[in-house]
């Protein structure tokens, strides 16, 4: 891929609108099954809860989530493309009858009641993510004691394998998120790290791997 290729992706993954964004969110759904599924086991919603996910793009890796929660349970979804919020309304209204709300935008303006939410998770939404810090302030009340959060995320090595980090990655170390974290009253912080061999985006490969941020309120 030459650099404006390169560019479009990066935007696209950060931001997947029209027919290409479309096309974009199928392709990442493959590529983030596992580090989803890792993901929700660490969160492991209970029936009832009310839990927040960030990024959720088209809904689909989310499903088994909203039903797990049940009827009596709660999820919204904060997601930055309303051409994602839109489809990831109906595929997940469609897949469960708990309470569900996709909020077109980002954190800072979604409405959440302070110590409401049960557990919040988020894959591959921290590169996007130019202020750390101000984002783990906006969401660090919205927790219920006991409260957990779960970050999936790519190693460090994998995202600068790919030719389009460059193009607005935020790429940030463990030890950094973990001391963010800390900053803003997380606790009980555990990594745990998955090796998924070679992974394949278009034509591009690279070696492939998930960790697991888990911290608890």
């Amino acid at each position: 891929m030459d650099k404006s290729q390169l560019r479009t992706v990066a935007a696209q993954l950060a931001h997947p609108n029209g027919e290409l964004g479309v096309d974009v969110s199928s392709k990442m759904n493959d590529t983030n099954a596992f580090i989803t599924a890792r993901t929700i086991e660490a969160l492991s919603p209970k029936l009832g809860e009310f839990i927040v996910e960030l990024g959720p793009g088209n809904g689909l890796l989310s499903c088994g989530l909203v039903r797990t929660i049940g009827s009596e349970g709660r999820y919204l979804g904060i997601e930055v493309s309303s051409d994602m919020a839109n489809v990831a309304e109906k595929t997940l209204c469609d897949s469960s009858d708990a309470h569900i709300r996709i909020h077109a935008g980002d954190c800072h303006d979604a409405l959440v009641d302070t110590a409401s939410i049960d557990g919040l998770m988020a894959v591959n939404v921290l590169y996007f993510v130019a202020d750390l810090d101000g984002l783990l302030a906006q969401i660090r009340p919205w927790f219920r004691a006991g409260g957990r959060c779960v970050f999936g995320i790519r190693p460090e090595g994998t995202l600068k394998s790919l030719c389009f980090h460059e193009f607005g990655y935020h790429i940030r170390t463990v030890e950094e998120i973990e001391k963010t974290l800390r900053k803003h009253g997380f606790n009980d912080i555990s990594l745990t790290y998955y090796d998924e061999g070679e992974g394949a985006l278009g034509d591009i490969t690279f070696p492939n791997g998930s960790i697991i941020i888990k911290a608890l309120v």
